[in-house]
């Protein structure tokens, strides 16, 4: 990986890349086989293939990032509940720019986050501590993944995320206890 403020950002924190089929929670592995089920055989589905009933399981933790003239700006068109608990503020039509000019060093690693999957076409899990700006008592850790969207299989014009944020990490926990998470998560939906 060339250096980044995202490889820049795996190599100083606790934070590493992990393959789709390695993802934990249930949240963020029902998204990433439903992406995988609307791909077919292209490399990465559209926008306009992705349906409130598909991510229905999953629809809190998801964001749609629309992509603006190649990646000169990206704009957050879709942000689930858990999402914006987590943010703490309503994101849906904050651009990136917007952020940068607010949170440069933050604003410089979500720009590096997108690039890598636009630029790749290819999807991107990060799991591990949360960026210092964004943690607190319920939410130090997270697992995250981006995937790319669009009409054509030569250009990413949307990405789609699905991210989950804890107080403790998770990927080592069995399958039983993760269930029991998920079951839980979803009560509390």
């Amino acid at each position: 990986m060339p250096d980044t403020p995202l490889s820049h950002y795996l190599r100083t924190n606790d934070v590493a890349t992990c393959a789709v089929e390695d993802v934990s929670d249930p949240y963020v592995k029902a998204g990433a086989a439903y992406w995988r089920s609307l791909c077919g055989q292209r490399k990465f589905p559209a926008r306009g293939d992705l349906t409130l009933r598909g991510m229905a399981a999953f629809i809190h933790h998801v964001i749609i990032i629309r992509v603006d003239d190649g990646g000169a700006d990206y704009e957050y068109r879709y942000v689930g509940e858990a999402q914006r608990q987590a943010y703490g503020m309503p994101l849906k039509g904050i651009r990136l720019t917007q952020v940068e000019v607010a949170t440069p060093q933050l604003g410089v690693l979500i720009r590096s986050v997108f690039e890598q999957v636009r630029s790749s076409q290819m999807p991107l899990v990060l799991r591990g501590r949360i960026y210092g700006e964004l943690a607190n008592d319920k939410r130090r850790f997270h697992e995250t993944i981006w995937m790319p969207l669009g009409d054509s299989e030569t250009c990413v014009d949307h990405l789609l995320m699905i991210g989950v944020q804890v107080p403790k990490p998770f990927w080592e926990a069995t399958p039983d206890r993760l269930r029991i998470l998920a079951d839980h998560g979803r009560a509390s939906a």
